[in-house]
């Protein structure tokens, strides 16, 4: 199954990745699939950057009530149908991570989606590319991906939904903190206090 592997040891928070993704995907102002996030780690402070883990047992699908989401089961990736869409927030409720991300103005979720388009293409998803340090990675098997980085652990076992997500962070960091990132402060802007 897809997934990603981001390395935190290495991220200043500069949000490339964040705003290359909004701009690859049009979103609307203030929409971000991919986000930094800033945690407290027993070395100090940590920057993260996650978008959708294209969980093995994505929440947004099974809770989902107009079967907006689907897992397509050959590339592992997790997508919307956008127009299905009824703004009811519940995928954002229920993903442990939050990766939906709600548009007021138009009453809708926008989820990431690998850039399933530019993967047709032969392309990797714009955040690998766009990140100056090359911190994220990402391929089709994430199995093969965690064993290529060395350093990177999974989270899998963390969380319910066993999401494709390996990190990369200090030594002394603990992967449980990812089983509840809702003390994390997130560097978008949400009315001014975190940008």
């Amino acid at each position: 199954m897809a997934g990603f592997s981001v390395n935190s040891s290495n991220c200043y928070g500069c949000k490339t990745c964040q705003i290359g993704c909004a701009n690859e995907k049009m979103l609307p102002a203030g929409v971000y699939l991919r986000r930094v996030r800033i945690i407290d780690t027993a070395t100090g402070m940590a920057y993260v950057s996650m978008s959708c883990n294209h969980c093995d047992e994505p929440a947004c699908v099974t809770n989902c009530p107009v079967g907006a989401y689907t897992k397509d089961e050959k590339t592992g990736l997790v997508v919307q149908d956008h127009e299905k869409c009824i703004g009811c927030q519940t995928c954002v409720q229920k993903c442990p991570f939050h990766a939906p991300a709600y548009n007021e103005e138009e009453s809708k979720t926008y989820k990431c989606d690998g850039c399933i388009d530019r993967q047709k293409r032969g392309e990797n998803p714009v955040c690998t590319i766009v990140c100056p340090s090359l911190n994220i990675a990402y391929a089709d098997d994430f199995e093969s991906l965690l064993s290529q980085e060395t350093d990177a652990k999974s989270i899998k076992d963390t969380v319910e939904t066993k999401p494709n997500y390996g990190v990369v962070m200090d030594k002394d960091a603990e992967l449980d903190m990812f089983a509840n990132i809702d003390g994390w402060t997130e560097t978008v802007d949400r009315g001014g206090e975190n940008y």
